[in-house]
């Protein structure tokens, strides 16, 4: 998958005239090569292709980066990439202006002052808006295990342990699963902490009449997956069975909508009509959803400034929430890739709501 990634890069070189691009960030680092080490930099023209790293790492650079020329270095790239930038006689070098630190930027500069740094982010975060079957097949899998990662703690929470228990349990069970590693930003909050959209775990100890709202991921290969689940444990209150189902009837009426041609910010204002008509408005601050991969958070976004039309295979994340301080919060998360005719949604886990019984 590498050299297509690479091929298409070239391709949106070309509609900027730039000569090559240096890539710095680890995530765009890995999607173009698959190097995981955590030191190094590509280099790409519109011929060669060159990974730049030090001694530590030049056995794993020629074992996962077959495509790539594997150049050591030393202390300082800088230099390095200078000596190749003159050799290919680049004029204009597309860099991550987002990525790169002011330091290296400035020491770029000096070494080559006639060079033309432009700014290509836009151009790779296109390219990784699509994505590829290999792709698919990780979130397939990342999903999966979030799914029966649910199912297992369903039977594990109870009053008198604490939110910190359960996420530590829920990345055991992923990680026993396969996954090597968790989104960095987990959610389980309980009770009135359910109210913070990003309330991670803390020692608070789960009591019965609890919402409990766990915002998961597992990360498979690299990439990110995300899951939110809602439960009560003990029995539910009339106005937590009312803030749930508004949640679940906003989310169906976004998945109905969904699937390419539409506009994110026209499905996200759609699901937040529901929540606003319903009296809650101002308790939803978050966006729809958002797309997701190497990181967390990618483009697009379901959001109000966010006018992507989907395409097929964008994913994307449709998790509204209602919020109320002091009184706690719900939000139902599904995964989806945007197909041909509509979408796949890759979440199987159940949305009615889960008594857990005390």
């Amino acid at each position: 998958m590498s050299m297509q990634r690479i091929q298409n890069l070239r391709r949106e070189l070309q509609f900027t005239n730039t000569d090559a691009v240096l890539i710095t960030s680890p995530e765009n680092r890995f999607y173009f090569s698959g190097f995981k080490g955590s030191s190094g930099v590509l280099l790409i023209t519109q011929e060669k292709n060159y990974l730049l790293t030090d001694f530590r790492y030049m056995d794993q650079a020629r074992e996962e980066a077959p495509d790539f020329e594997i150049i050591n270095h030393e202390r300082n790239v800088n230099p390095v990439i200078t000596s190749y930038v003159k050799k290919f006689a680049v004029q204009k070098l597309g860099i991550e202006f987002g990525k790169l630190t002011v330091q290296d930027y400035k020491e770029l500069e000096n070494l080559n002052p006639s060079l033309e740094l432009f700014n290509c982010e836009n151009a790779i975060y296109n390219l990784r808006m699509i994505k590829d079957h290999e792709e698919i097949g990780y979130f397939k899998k990342g999903i999966a295990l979030c799914d029966q990662a649910f199912d297992h703690i369903l039977s594990f929470i109870r009053p008198g342990m604490s939110e910190k228990e359960v996420g530590l349990e829920l990345e055991f069970f992923m990680r026993r699963g396969g996954a090597d590693g968790i989104k960095e930003n987990h959610v389980i909050a309980s009770g009135e902490r359910s109210s913070l959209p990003h309330g991670q775990a803390t020692e608070r100890i789960i009591k019965e009449g609890d919402f409990v709202k766990m915002d998961i991921g597992a990360k498979i290969n690299g990439y990110y997956t995300d899951f939110t689940r809602t439960v009560v444990v003990g029995e539910a209150s009339k106005k937590q069975r009312e803030i749930y189902n508004i949640v679940r009837r906003a989310q169906e009426v976004a998945l109905e909508a969904i699937g390419p041609g539409k506009v994110c910010s026209e499905l996200d204002h759609l699901a937040r009509s529901v929540i606003a008509e319903a009296g809650y408005g101002s308790n939803f601050g978050h966006s729809l959803g958002h797309s997701i991969g190497l990181a967390v958070h990618e483009s697009p976004a379901m959001r109000a400034n966010d006018h992507t039309v989907l395409k097929p295979g964008m994913v994307i994340t449709v998790e509204p929430g209602i919020y109320i301080p002091g009184f706690g919060g719900v939000r139902i998360e599904d995964f989806i890739v945007i197909t041909e005719d509509g979408y796949e949604n890759l979440t199987t886990a159940t949305k009615e709501l889960q008594i857990i019984a005390v």
